[in-house]
Formats: structure tokens, sequence, C-alpha cells
């Protein structure tokens, strides 16, 4: 039998005229779901009374085992069960109780034996149970509903996977348990796709428990995050090892929040004491219903049991302490300790001292006495999270008030950046820098980011920095502040990010230096900004979880508060807040205001040359128009937006961006106006260009021509020539492509003093025509062309100026002017990283380390490569891709690595699908390359004679002076030396310097 649950979406859409401020409470909640396996067969042959029987005994083992674990059952229907985990109050290991408490279910109902008699092939009583966790709207019950009302799909899906359970199974998510699932013995990872959810669900089937004590014992099973930074602090631990071997005793405490990196910290250390001559001993405390009194000194008696083995090594206290009576066991273990350290140094280290017992505190502060009057070699070492009081400070009886304490503060932006470089070693800079703005420095976060960025596939979607586990520890620390606090904080959460403080005190009547602030700020939830009257929240992460938990009614009132007050504030500031005033007139659900204040943040933006940032705003309007009546005036606006959007794509498209330009060409036909047709037709091919689709691209091209010139839009026909001049470009159509071009630099030259927009488009026309006559082996007009476009942007860290040195570096690696193309390549790589410009970016990173294997056979090149072709291909980018590829492929090629070099080869040569012929030349060289590596002269000749004539389909000397320098190279025939003279000539007409060395060298000077 099945419990029901209420489905959820219509409790949690937008309110309604009329509807109450607020409806029950949300709360993050784990769920386990329970039901009993095969019960509707067994009611068939089960007499009534028998079976109301066996239903009290399954009541009685709910009754007793849910509540042990720290859970309350929701509802009991028939043989099913539904209990929460969390409720009234969230902790951190909610997850691993709800699954504790499944395990022990399932074993004692295995045990229940059902009254009367049963079919021979009756297999026992079994369970099938699933377990998820998520923000869970909670209603008060009554008799029909239970003790609770769930509302919210976290209830539906620990449903589903309680009925994807088999016989005596458990199935529990796996953003419901997260590391704590090395809790426990578990199969395999796996997906399944659930009945009403849109996206497969990561989930594991939990067998029984393992050996992990400790959560650090269980970041070990999963594999530990590498160790970083703490130079200073273990300079401190191995001071105070020192000092404790010279004879001293002394008391440090490690004081951090949660995940910052106490145990690890302490792990790292300990490893190197134990090369020391002294003798650690561990305990740790925890939470759970198995700690006990004395918990952390009874785990290192159980240690040393290997000693009563060896009575010669023993000290007669550990005989006393292990055979004393509960009663005098803290006095039997204080004896055992300071007698060790009569013997030699002792390291005594307790982790989560925070949930240390009485008994524990009581032995632990005795121990410190004793060792300090008696002057004996003992260091004790503890790690606890803070204790704040009302205030934020650590209150003067905290657990370790008499230790000298090191205050563990996150992680460094550049040792963050080194953690998310270990963990993701191929992501790209942009969700790297998205990792480490949630993170906050806080290792944990770090970490679990990166594990969600990697099983995105390159990318973190809203919602997943606050899988549910991780959500919990978050959700505990915003539990236990008082409330003035946690309500501040969750209104700084629906604020954002970033707080203003004029705004803050507006709402609040709470200042910077308001106390209930300043204990947020020492609890590590926010602090100052660098920008002066700002706070900011420490761990991005604790912004995302404590939004999420606030109720769907008090946010929306406080987004329209917030609204209300930056509207009022901006009217006097030319329009200084469209930004804000779009992001939170949406989630108020305004949309008329939200799309308004959006397009207008996106012409702000676009004007700035801010173009991330403008395409996240034309986006943003869209998204709000789709909420507004469908009408033509709608659809015109939506189209218009899109062109905007697609000027903003110019130097970062993606497929999404695509998509969106072909929507509003449909719109555009739909509505049958030449003028709006033949716009919308030019940002398809401009975009179409931006990723690599020139076939297609010229295709949309065309049509905006024909359509421009009907309708007589001559300012579009002015733009044309240079956008079909670098179509044509791209596709290695040069005879055809420096004509537009010549057109559109002509043009534009009348028109650059007018506007910026008029000066980027030049540059960019310019930009194209250099590197067409650098492919051609016309260096020399080349820079001198390259040197007009820059000038205008030379230092500016505009996204032309990005653009235009890679094509530069492209230029100046022809040549063979190794070190100056690294150097035109740094600059491409720097300023799109700074405009978030992810083509530009990767492009100047690849050609950089191109450069190093030229100019140094840098080993690490191949891997730099690699990484910029992997953070372009999620965004589903081909432009010039066979740069990359043809790279690659004459790297692997040289190295050896013939499997991986083919591979290079067939994608080099795929682009010319889509006419991208720029690496051709060098992949077929590669390729001959490898044939003569293994002997095959013929093929090797053949693949040659391809790389000559994909040379020539350029006309680009460049490349028949290289393919000759190969051909030399192999000395396939006797033709070699002639080849050879014929490239040492080329490379000195065109002033290939780079190729002109490897020339002579071959020749013999």
């Amino acid at each position: 039998m099945t419990v029901a649950v209420t489905e959820s979406p219509a409790p949690l859409t937008a309110p309604t005229a009329g509807s109450p401020a607020s409806v029950g409470q949300r709360r993050l909640l784990t769920l386990l779901f329970v039901d009993l396996s095969g019960s509707t067969a067994m009611a068939e042959w089960m007499e009534a009374e028998h079976y109301a029987a066996m239903l009290a005994g399954l009541r009685e083992l709910y009754e007793r085992i849910v509540p042990h674990h720290g859970g309350v059952i929701a509802r009991i229907q028939g043989d099913g069960m539904l209990a929460v985990f969390g409720h009234p109050e969230v902790r951190e290991d909610d997850g691993r109780r709800a699954t504790e408490a499944a395990l022990e279910l399932h074993t004692a109902v295995r045990g229940l034996v059902p009254p009367g008699p049963k079919p021979a092939d009756f297999p026992g009583l079994t369970l099938h149970s699933g377990i998820h966790a998520g923000i869970v709207l909670v209603n008060d019950g009554d008799q029909m509903r239970g003790r609770f009302e769930l509302l919210g799909n976290a209830p539906n899906i620990a449903a589903r996977l309680s009925e994807a359970a088999k016989r005596d199974e458990i199935i529990a998510s796996e953003e419901s348990l997260g590391l704590q699932s090395q809790f426990f013995e578990t199969g395999p990872r796996f997906t399944l796709q659930l009945r009403g959810r849109a996206t497969p669900l990561a989930a594991y089937r939990v067998h029984g428990r393992a050996a992990v004590g400790r959560r650090f014992e269980a970041s070990v099973r999963r594999g530990l995050a590498p160790f970083v930074g703490r130079g200073g602090e273990l300079a401190a631990l191995d001071a105070a090892l020192a000092r404790t071997l010279a004879g001293n005793s002394h008391w440090l405490g490690l004081r951090a929040g949660a995940g910052v990196g106490k145990t690890r910290l302490t792990e790292e250390f300990l490893r190197r004491a134990a090369d020391q001559a002294c003798q650690i001993h561990r305990g740790y405390c925890e939470s759970y219903l198995s700690a006990e009194p004395l918990q952390p000194f009874l785990q290192m008696l159980r240690a040393m049991g290997g000693l009563a083995d060896r009575p010669q090594d023993a000290p007669p206290e550990l005989f006393a302490a292990q055979q004393s009576e509960p009663a005098q066991r803290a006095d039997a273990l204080l004896a055992l300790l300071l007698a060790l350290a009569r013997r030699t140094p002792q390291v005594v280290c307790i982790d989560d001292l925070q949930w240390a017992d009485d008994a524990s505190l009581r032995l632990l502060h005795r121990l410190r006495a004793a060792a300090h009057r008696e002057r004996l070699p003992l260091l004790l070492l503890t790690a606890s999270r803070p204790q704040p009081d009302q205030a934020g400070s650590a209150p003067p009886d905290a657990n370790d008030a008499h230790a000298d304490v090191i205050e563990l503060p996150p992680l460094t932006e550049t040792e963050a950046a080194r953690a998310v470089q270990l963990l993701l070693p191929q992501i790209d800079p942009f969700i790297a820098s998205e990792v480490q703005r949630h993170a906050g420095g806080n290792p944990l976060f770090i970490e679990e980011l990166c594990h969600a960025a990697a099983d995105a596939r390159g990318g973190l979607t809203e919602g997943q920095s606050s899988a549910a586990w991780l959500a919990a520890l978050v959700e505990s620390r915003v539990g236990r502040l008082p409330p003035e606090q946690a309500s501040l904080v969750r209104l700084a959460a629906v604020i954002g990010n970033v707080i203003p403080v004029w705004l803050l005190e507006a709402l609040t009547g709470c200042g910077e230096r308001h106390p209930a602030v300043q204990a947020l700020a020492a609890q590590d939830f926010i602090f100052p900004d660098q920008r002066p009257g700002h706070l900011r929240f420490k761990h991005g992460i604790t912004r995302d979880v404590v939004y999420e938990a606030t109720g769907l009614h008090e946010r929306q009132a406080l987004h329209r508060r917030i609204s209300a007050e930056l509207a009022a504030r901006g009217a006097a500031a030319a329009g200084q807040f469209h930004e804000q005033l779009a992001y939170h007139d949406a989630a108020a659900n305004d949309w008329p205001s939200a799309a308004r204040h959006a397009e207008a943040a996106g012409d702000q933006a676009l004007a700035a040359s801010a173009l991330d940032r403008a395409k996240k705003q034309f986006r943003a309007a869209l998204a709000a128009l789709e909420f507004l009546p469908d009408d033509e005036h709608r659809r015109r606006r939506w189209v218009g937006i899109a062109q905007r959007l697609g000027m903003a794509c110019v130097f970062d498209a993606s497929q999404d961006d695509l998509r969106v330009l072909r929507h509003a060409a449909g719109l555009a036909q739909a509505d049958g106006d030449a003028g709006l047709i033949a716009r919308t037709e030019y940002w398809l091919a401009y975009v179409g260009y931006a990723l690599g689709e020139t076939r297609d691209s010229l295709r949309h091209a065309r049509a905006a021509v024909e359509t421009a010139q009907a309708c007589g839009d001559n300012a579009l026909l002015a733009q044309l020539p240079g956008t079909v001049g670098q179509l044509q470009a791209a596709a290695a159509n040069y005879a055809e492509a420096l004509p537009m071009l010549d057109l559109a630099i002509a043009r534009q030259r009348q028109r650059a003093s007018k506007s910026a927009i008029n000066q980027i488009g030049l540059s960019f026309s310019l930009c194209c025509r250099a590197y067409v006559l650098g492919d051609q082996g016309r260096f020399e007009q080349a820079h001198e062309i390259f040197a007009e476009a820059l000038a205008p942007f030379d230092g500016s860290g505009h996204a032309v100026e990005a653009s235009m040195q890679g094509w530069r570096a492209a230029v100046l690696l022809w040549q063979g002017r190794w070190a100056e193309a690294r150097q035109a390549a740094a600059v491409a790589h720097r300023v799109g990283a700074q405009v978030r410009s992810m083509f530009t970016c990767a492009m100047g990173h690849a050609a950089g380390a191109y450069g190093a294997w030229m100019q140094d056979a840098d080993p690490a090149a191949r891997q730099h490569i690699l990484d910029a072709t992997a953070w372009l291909a999620p965004r589903g980018g081909g432009l010039y891709s066979s740069f990359q590829h043809g790279w690659l492929a004459d790297l692997l090629s040289t190295q050896g690595d013939a499997g991986a070099a083919r591979h290079h080869v067939a994608l080099a040569l795929r682009r010319g699908r889509q006419h991208d012929w720029i690496g051709g030349a060098m992949a077929y060289r590669a390729a001959a390359r490898l044939a003569a590596r293994m002997g095959d002269a013929p093929r090797a000749r053949r693949y040659l004679a391809l790389a000559r004539g994909a040379g020539e389909q350029r006309n680009s000397d460049h490349e028949a002076a290289v393919t000759a320098l190969l051909e030399a190279e192999l000395e396939l025939d006797d033709g070699w030396r002639a080849a050879l003279e014929r490239a040492r000539i080329e490379f000195e007409r065109m002033g290939m310097t780079g190729f002109l060395e490897r020339a002579r060298q071959l020749g013999g000077g």
C-alpha cells in the first residue's frame, strides 16, 4: 500500500489577489518513504485480524525507530509511512539519520513474523524505501492529511524512489546524501528517470553501514581533495610540536566554520608528526546517536588495545583504564595519559570539539592543568567550530577557552583558484571563477561545486550549488542564529549576493555598525565588500541556500519592498538601478516592469561594452516578455531585443544565442516587415559566423542583402560588405573576401569618427584583411594594417582588442615569430577573460601554448591547447577551431602520439564541411609525418600533396613553404634538398624567422 502525498506545483506558484501573505513554512527536509513489499498479495491470503495485527507491529516499529534517529512521522497509511528529518530544526546529518533509520527498519521488519498460517513460498516480510531531500512547504495536518501536509516535489520524488526500489531495497538520492553516502556501503551511482521529473536523478542503493565513524574517514573513502595553502598554520603547529618535544605542555585549538578545513589541516600535520619521537592519540566527538560519555578518550583507549598484547610496553595504568568502572573511568583515563607523557612526548588530538559531552570536556581541562603543573611534554590539539554568543564573538566559557586558538580563515583567492584547478584541470576559467565566487574560499564548498560542475560536463546550472545535504549544513547554521540575525540574513539574501548598506538600512534600520550586522560578519555570513558602502555574502552558496529556504510569499513581499526603495532612489539617479530593478521585479512577478528595466539595463551594458552583462539582461528581458499578452507589439519588441542580443554575442556566441535568433527570425517572417526580416537575417549570419557555421551564415548573409536591397535599408547595406567579407575570409574564399573587405573599410573610414560602434566595425574589418594578407604570406602589409586596427583600442581592455590580438598572434605564429606571438596571445587571453569572451580567451590560451611549443618545446603546451578546446566545447562554438586541431595534430605527431594525432587530424578536416580550412594544411602535414614514421612513403607523399593543395586553395605562400620544409625533413626521395632550398628562400623573403632557423639547422647551417 502506498502513502499518499500531495502533488506540489499549484501551491508553490505565485499568489493570486487576496492570497494570504504566507502559507505554511518553507523547510529543507529529508524524507523517508517506506512501504511493505508485496502487501497486496498478502492481503489476499491473510485473515483480516492477522493482517491488522501485522500492521500494528509495523506501526510499533515505525513509532519506535524513526524518533530514535531524530525523525518525525508525518503520516502512516496502511503499511506505508512517510517520515521527515529536519523538522522542526534542520541538522547537517539529516540525510545520514534518515538512511540509518531505513536500515534499522528494514532489519527489524525482516525479523517480524506475521501471525496465522503462511503459504509455503512466503519469502518473509520486507520493506522497500526511498530517501530524498529538498525544499518542502509544511502545513499543519489533520485526520485526513496526517500530522503534516507536505507540499513540494521532494515528497513525490521520495515516493517514486520507493516505488523504484525492489524487495528489501533502499534507494537514496545523491543530493540527499552527498558526502554522507560514504558512511554506508552502497552500490554504484546510477540515474533514474522518474515520472514527473524532467531530468534524471542520481541515486545509490544502500546495502548497509560502512566501517566509517568520522566525516574525515568518509572523505578519505571518496578521495581527499588536494591540500593547498595553510603554510602559516602548519608552521604554527610544527612550532607547537617542537616545544612539546623539548618538554613543554601546550593546548592549541583550531577554530573555523564547517568545511573550512580544520580536519584536513590536522591530518596533514599529524602525518608529518608521525615521523617525530612522539605518540599520537586521536579521538573525535559527534552529535549522532552513537556518541557516548568520554567518547574521544575511549576511542584513544581502544586504539591502545594492541599494547595489552605486549605487557612489557604497556604502563599499568592502561590495564586500570581498560578495567575501570564507568564512575572511575575519567580518573583512570587521566592517569593513563599522564603516565604516558612521563615516558615520552604525547600528542592528543580531538576533532569536532563543539559536540563534546560534559565528561569529555572536564577530562580535557583536567589533563591540560595536570600536564602544565607537572611540566609534561603533552600537546593537546583540538578542532572546533565557533560557538558565538548573541554578539557573534566566542563566549568566555567556550570549549577551547583555555587553548591558544588559531582562527582558520577561508582559502585566499590564489589558494582557491589552485584548489579548483587541481580538482577540475580542464574547466574553463569562467566556470572556475563561478565556483570561487560561490565557495568563498570554503574548501568543502569548492570540492562540492567542482563535483557538480564535473557532473554537469562543463557548467553549473541554477540550483546546483545547493544540493540538499550541503544546503542542510548551511541551514543548520542559520537555524542556530538569534531571531534578529536570522531575519536579517534572510532579508540580505533576498537583496542579493552584494548588499548596499543604504538599502539594508532603509529596510531594517540596521547599518554596517549595527551589532546584528557585525555579529553576522563575525560568523562568516556577510562581510564588508571592497566597495565602500556595500556588504557581501562570504560564500555565495550560503546566500543561495538561505534564499531558497525563505518562503515564496515572504520572498515576493521583500522583493516588492526592495524594488520600491530602489525605484524611489533611482528616480533621481538617471536610471542607475535598472539591473537591480529588473531582478527584483521579475522575482516579484511584475513582468512589465521587469521587461522594461532588463531591456534598459541591457542597452546600458551594451553601450559600456560589458557584453556578458548585456547578454544576461537581454535574455532576462526576453524571458519577462513571455509572461505578457501575445500581440504584435510584444512580438516586434521581442525581435528587437533579440537583435541587440546578437550584437552582444559578437565576441562570445553560443548555440543558445543562435536558437534565440532563429526564433526571432520566425517572428519577423510572420510579421512580414522586410526591414525586420533583413536585420534578423543579418544577426543570424553574424552569430553563426562567430560559431564557425560559415556555410549557413553565408546563406543568411545573402538573404539579408537581398531583403535589405528590396526594402532600401541603406544603413544595413553599409554594414553587410564587412560581414560578407569576414564570412568569405573564414571560408578561405580570399578572392571574394578582399574586395568586400576593401569596400567595407572604405565606407567605415568615413563613418568611424561618428561613433564607437563604427570604429569597432572598421578595426574588425581591418583586422580581418590583415589576417588574410598574413595567410598569403604578405606579412609586412599585414602588420601595418594590424597596427592601424589596434591603435584606437590598444590597452583599452575592450573585447575587440582581445579578438584582434588573437588574430595577430595567429599571423605571428604563421611567420615563426614565436615570442611576439606568445605576447599577443597573452593579451587576447587576459582581455578575453576580463570581458568574459570565452572564444578570445580560449584562442589566446591555445595560441600562446602552441607558440611555447614551437619556441621551447614546452611539454605543458599539449594540455593547454586541449584545455582551451574543452572550454569552447559546451558553447558549441567552432569558429576557426581547425586551428586548434591543426596545432594539436602537429604537436602530437611530433611527439609520436599517433592515435591522438590522427584524432585531431580528422577533427581539423571535418571542419572543412563548414568551409573552415585554416588548419587543413597543418593536419595533412601531421598525417604525412605519421605515415613517414611508419615507413609508408607513398602515403606520406600523398598527404604532402594534399597539404600543398590545401595551401594553394587559400593562396597561402607560408603554407607552401612550411610544407616544403617538412618534405625536406622527411627525406622521402632525392629531391629533399631542392625542397629545403625552396623553403629557405621563401622563409627569407617572407621574414619567417623561426622556420628559417629550422631550415638552416636541417641544412647544416
